[in-house]
């Protein structure tokens, strides 16, 4: 099957909102085994909602589009479904339950303006939605079966798992389904990673190799679309396998962990707990961290030390040390680690300090130069590590991956 993905509204086109709903809904299309062939995203424009409609009708099988179902004049989506469709629109019982419904839970009086988004186009399938207060629908043009969701992502994100992707799944021809490997690496250009997996998709037939560049990360996925061909998925397999020889030892991940849930997986695996002391990543270690679900079972401490009295007074670096060496040393960083840990009482201390930039470099000591250090109950190591970046910004990344990743290494 066939798809493609219509994401509408004027701030989508401006820029002012990133367009996140199209990869999203193309992830959940993938997994069910659906080729997204096209994104198109169209403004809040009736004769442009029309022709964008009139073009990918017949050119798929299903299309899934988001916006334009709210209650103000510039929501047109729902008009021109109807007008593509040549029907009018009209009041429909399901809608106009689920409208009053979600008024009813919060004790309101439906407001005049929402008794628009009852009307849908004659003949289309209401989809209730509990979550909100624009109504879904499903709507066949041309032989393409359209689903219209509301753009408030909360809600297009619940009606899309609730009732499109099912239904968009019992569509499917039988055994048709994605097989995929997503494979986190960090240490490497993208165009390095490129160059060791150049090959494999004439190697594997049927197999489809993608990048995703997240800085500092490249994800690279080995996917195939696993249907009649009963060969396909062990094609897919091993061609996963090959590519993970390839990129060897700069492999974060082979079920598409972000760097921050590899360690937390790792701590969690190994049983063991984290504490964190920061100088030049300024405290990104620790939010990079606690992003992850469940940090506070192996998350105890993250101390931004920037200042050297700070670093003397929260971790108990020696001044003896931060004087004979600089703050930006093995010795001061080896001792911050350990501080961390003994304040803590974690099992494993990591600290930072670097020179993140644009300025504040020497020669000895060049912008992007971090000294990394891993304190554990066998020892403390210290490693220095030079970011050829002059951005602030990205040191201060590459600083904080780089510590994870040494973090990670050790539990290995």
């Amino acid at each position: 099957m066939r798809a493609m993905v219509i994401t509408t509204g004027e701030e989508i086109l401006k820029g002012e909102v990133v367009d996140s709903h199209a990869a999203w809904i193309s992830e959940q299309l993938c997994e069910l085994g659906v080729e997204v062939v096209r994104h198109l995203s169209v403004g809040d424009n009736l004769s442009a909602l029309k022709e964008v409609f009139s073009r990918v009708a017949g050119r798929c099988d299903v299309a899934v589009v988001t916006g334009g179902l709210g209650p103000t004049e510039d929501d047109l989506t729902t008009r021109a479904a109807a007008e593509s469709a040549g029907v009018p629109l009209v009041e429909d019982p399901v809608a106009s339950a689920s409208v009053a419904a979600y008024f009813e839970g919060r004790k309101a009086p439906v407001p005049a303006s929402n008794l628009k988004q009852a009307r849908l186009p004659k003949g289309a399938a209401c989809i209730p939605n509990p979550v909100g207060t624009a109504p879904a629908f499903s709507l066949e043009l041309s032989g393409t079966r359209f689903w219209f969701l509301p753009g408030v992502p909360r809600e297009m994100r619940f009606l899309m798992t609730e009732s499109v992707t099912p239904a968009i799944s019992g569509m499917q021809p039988k055994g048709s389904r994605l097989v995929k490997t997503a494979i986190t690496t960090f240490g490497l250009p993208e165009s390095v990673v490129g160059e060791r997996i150049s090959g494999i998709e004439a190697g594997f037939p049927g197999v489809h190799v993608g990048y995703r560049a997240s800085f500092p990360v490249i994800e690279v996925k080995i996917w195939a679309f696993a249907g009649a061909d009963a060969g396909l998925a062990q094609r897919q397999e091993a061609a996963s396998a090959e590519a993970l020889k390839r990129l060897d030892g700069y492999v974060v991940s082979e079920a598409g962990l972000s760097m921050p849930e590899a360690v937390a997986a790792s701590l969690k695996g190994a049983g063991k707990t984290l504490a964190v002391a920061e100088s030049c990543t300024g405290g990104l270690i620790g939010n990079l961290l606690t992003d992850v679900p469940g940090s506070s079972d192996w998350f105890f401490l993250s101390a931004v030390t920037y200042a050297n009295s700070a670093k003397e007074k929260v971790l108990g670096v020696s001044g003896h040390t931060l004087e004979t060496w600089g703050a930006v040393s093995a010795e001061t960083v080896a001792e911050m680690a350990e501080g961390a840990r003994r304040v803590s009482g974690a099992d494993i201390g990591v600290a930072t300090s670097g020179i993140a930039g644009p300025s504040g470099g020497t020669d000895e000591k060049p912008v992007g130069t971090v000294w990394i250090g891993v304190a554990t109950e066998a020892g403390t190591e210290t490693h220095r590590f030079v970011s050829p970046f002059k951005d602030r910004h990205m040191n201060k990344r590459v600083f904080a991956f780089k510590a994870l990743d040494l973090v990670r290494r050790t539990l290995k």
